[in-house]
């Protein structure tokens, strides 16, 4: 299985935390490695570097899927 990685983004209450609002998600995409992920969220997020309510994340969906293996 690859190392599967979800960007997206949106407007959150607080730019400390995770709670989007849900009207305002940018799904950016799903990569195979978490390098072209990284260059994803990259591009997105210094594109709204200006706006402190926007946040983008990477999220590791091989870990979502195969739990048991732990974060190798």
């Amino acid at each position: 299985m690859s190392k599967m990685h979800l960007v997206f983004g949106g407007r959150v209450k607080d730019p400390q935390g995770l709670d989007f609002d849900m009207s305002t998600v940018d799904v950016v995409g799903i990569f195979p490695d978490y390098a072209s992920a990284l260059d994803a969220w990259r591009a997105n997020a210094q594109r709204t570097v200006d706006d402190a309510e926007m946040k983008y994340v990477v999220v590791h969906l091989h870990r979502l899927l195969e739990p048991q293996l732990g974060t190798a």
